[in-house]
């Protein structure tokens, strides 16, 4: 047993000289078939290249190696179309789960998005981002919903599945941030 609370210190060292990315606070549960993951982070980074990532659509699988593709269908002003694969495993049971997304930039920091079920493996999908500059990091406050069309394994799966949700909005943003401390220019997203 105390092997693994050494475990546990080292990787609490090693996250956090790594990355700054600091979980606040965070809920994720099951409403009806619903999932909703409500996320607030705070990463090193201006908001300015966090957003600039978050937009750049075709290079979303930099930020995440379960997100297998990302591509940018169409755009218009503030309006994109979005095809994601995101592949995961709840136990033995593995899936690649496909979206469309519709994505909608609202100023000020603002990102939503909707999943079009008629080509998704979601019944319902709906995203907001709201980022906030603090200083030399971002504040991000990140909400979900998540509606699978596919069989989740019962009694064990939703709780799996709920922790898997909160483990790869993480992962994602901590993806953000090492992209930030990689780059040397200003980043720019892909133009549109």
């Amino acid at each position: 047993m105390k092997w693994l609370s050494c475990i546990g210190v080292l990787w609490c060292f090693y996250t956090s000289d790594s990355y700054a990315a600091e979980v606040l606070q965070y809920n994720v549960e099951l409403k009806q078939a619903h999932y909703l993951l409500t996320l607030e982070m705070r990463i090193a980074g201006k908001r300015d290249q966090v957003y600039a990532i978050l937009m750049d659509f075709d290079h979303t699988t930099q930020l995440n190696d379960h997100i297998k593709l990302s591509k940018l269908l169409f755009s218009k002003n503030n309006l994109h179309t979005v095809r994601m694969e995101a592949e995961g495993c709840v136990l033995f049971f593995c899936k690649r789960v496909g979206q469309t997304q519709l994505v909608t930039e609202w100023g000020n920091g603002k990102i939503t998005t909707l999943t079009d079920p008629d080509d998704s493996d979601l019944a319902y999908g709906q995203t907001e981002w709201q980022l906030t500059a603090e200083d030399d990091h971002t504040r991000i406050h990140y909400y979900a919903d998540y509606m699978p069309n596919f069989w989740v394994p019962p009694v064990i799966g939703p709780p799996i599945l709920k922790s898997r949700l909160l483990d790869e909005a993480k992962k994602t943003f901590i993806g953000v941030e090492r992209r930030i401390k990689a780059s040397h220019a200003p980043i720019t997203p892909t133009p549109h």
